[in-house]
């Protein structure tokens, strides 16, 4: 079930704009939550795309952290404070033990503003799988 409402919400989003948004689960942050996030974003070819609009949010279950990055394009267009907008939002309902409705709230209001400044073109295409990645697993799945 989560995982299902967090692809949907993922699909939803992309719907409306040329922009990719993916997520990576992994185990352990270790020291820098941001710097593993960085590395996670990078191996997963979050830069691949033409217009650099990908936005990647990384789970670090064991660490119970959580980083939401999003690629050169999108964050020379957002303010400075969106991501922890979003972040805040996330975070808020997994407080509440609602992960999978805080993930999808947060890749819904990343979506929008991914729509607002990179909105579908005519033959768009998806640039990048909807996926959910494991690290601990070698892969998407």
């Amino acid at each position: 079930m989560m995982k299902k409402t967090i692809l949907s919400a993922i699909r939803d989003a992309e719907s409306r704009t040329s922009g990719e948004i993916r997520v990576r689960i992994e185990r352990k942050a270790g020291k820098d939550p941001m710097g593993a996030a960085r590395k996670a974003f990078e191996s997963l070819g979050m830069r691949n795309t033409d217009l650099h609009n990908g936005v990647l949010f990384v789970l670090f279950l064991e660490d119970r952290r959580f980083v939401v990055l999003g690629d050169d394009g999108i964050n020379q267009k957002v303010p400075g404070a969106f991501w922890d907008g979003v972040k805040d939002l996330v975070v808020d309902n997994f407080r509440k033990g609602l992960f999978a409705k805080g993930l999808a709230e947060g890749i819904k209001l990343a979506g929008e503003r991914l729509a607002t400044f990179f909105p579908c073109r005519k033959g768009d295409m998806n640039e990048l799988p909807n996926a959910i990645s494991y690290a601990d697993e070698g892969g998407a799945r």
